[in-house]
């Protein structure tokens, strides 16, 4: 029995490439504007760490909270928050992100995966490596 090109991709182990590439088909490419500093491999290891060990893992969990994350991406940001990403960011890139809607790279939409997927415990985990 022959196995489909997606079954084929949908067993392989994941791979910082793999996981870059499930994000971009997934996600619009305006947000990949800012890589992993970790080339993805600190993403990796947190995937494995919740048990998102193939591409149909990740492809399903992408997937399934796509239209929850962009909804977020998309929200409106505070005052307070606009004031401190236009200092950071300088006002020209900071005013692109408004006109065009968006505000988390790859590596924050995959968190945001994780974060609703497996809540408190992401959120526990992520607090644990950051340090707080």
């Amino acid at each position: 029995m022959k196995i489909s090109a997606r079954q084929q991709i949908d067993r392989k182990k994941l791979t910082p490439q793999l996981v870059h590439k499930a994000l971009s088909a997934a996600f619009p490419k305006k947000n990949d504007y800012s890589p992993s500093e970790t080339g993805y491999e600190e993403e990796l290891s947190e995937l494995m760490h919740f048990g998102i060990l193939h591409a149909k893992d990740l492809r399903i969990l992408l997937n399934k909270h796509r239209k929850k994350i962009l909804e977020i991406d998309r929200s409106p940001m505070d005052k307070a928050h606009q004031r401190m990403y236009a200092k950071e960011m300088g006002i020209e890139k900071f005013n692109d992100f408004i006109r065009r809607q968006y505000w988390f790279a790859y590596p924050g939409l995959l968190r945001l995966a994780l974060e609703l997927e497996f809540g408190e415990a992401y959120e526990s985990f992520s607090n644990v490596r950051d340090g707080i």
